[in-house]
């Protein structure tokens, strides 16, 4: 299975389904979060993931008033481009999503901020990295990730890892981190982590604060100078 074929499995993941005619299914808190009518697909994750070189993880997408997202009844090719490139500066249309619409989203600076104190420069959006959740269905306030996680990430973590081309993971909040310290074995009191075997090749694991998190966010109240220099020379490489 290619990094676009998993796109649209977990778009269309089966789960959503099955979660809508059985409270006790693990994931009917969550997709019980919208209504049927209106349903937000599960999010795979945004931007180039199989060439982008960092990855950042968080709990889950949240449900949004964003402009677009894909309606029921697009092509398989519509929805991978949507996905894979809404962030692009070079392609312009109705269902992409342009600098000033990513300001606006706090989110999303706060992820770009991060980027760009590990590369040493202004980070791209969606080539420099892309963005992906533990749990993919849409909520606020992470209402059902505890519930979905389990069988999310079963289902979905290590694929979307393994087709990631990314060096460097940045695990972003308590309960991605939590989550991804378990599954990779790693001690989250220490921030970094070098040469962690995941799915698909050896890469550095970052735990940070949530970005809309209150407090110290930047990178350099996390790590120390020289983390942050190895994390730079391993992001450009």
């Amino acid at each position: 299975m290619n990094h676009q074929q998993l796109l649209l499995r977990i778009n269309r993941c089966p789960e959503v389904q099955s979660a809508r005619y059985s409270r006790s299914h693990p994931c009917a808190k969550i997709v019980g979060q919208q209504s049927s009518s209106a349903f937000q697909a599960p999010e795979p994750w945004r931007g180039h993931i199989e060439t982008a070189p960092i990855l950042f993880v968080s709990s889950n997408p949240s449900i949004s008033g964003e402009e677009t997202f894909p309606p029921i009844g697009w092509t398989d090719r519509q929805i991978v481009a949507y996905y894979e490139g809404c962030f692009d500066r070079d392609v312009s249309g109705p269902y992409q999503i342009d600098d000033k619409i990513y300001s606006s989203v706090a989110f999303w600076r706060e992820v770009r901020a991060r980027a760009g104190e590990i590369l040493g420069r202004p980070a791209v959006q969606g080539a420099d990295y892309a963005l992906t959740e533990l749990v993919h269905c849409k909520s606020t306030r992470e209402e059902g990730v505890r519930q979905a996680l389990p069988l999310c990430t079963q289902k979905w973590l290590e694929r979307v890892v393994e087709q990631s081309g990314a060096k460097i993971l940045v695990v972003l909040g308590k309960s991605a981190e939590t989550a991804c310290s378990e599954i990779w074995n790693l001690n989250s009191r220490h921030k970094l982590h070098l040469a962690v075997p995941t799915p698909g090749r050896d890469r550095a694991v970052l735990f940070l604060p949530h970005p809309n998190a209150r407090g110290k966010r930047k990178l350099e109240y996390h790590v120390t100078e020289q983390e942050i220099l190895r994390l730079r020379l391993l992001a450009n490489r």
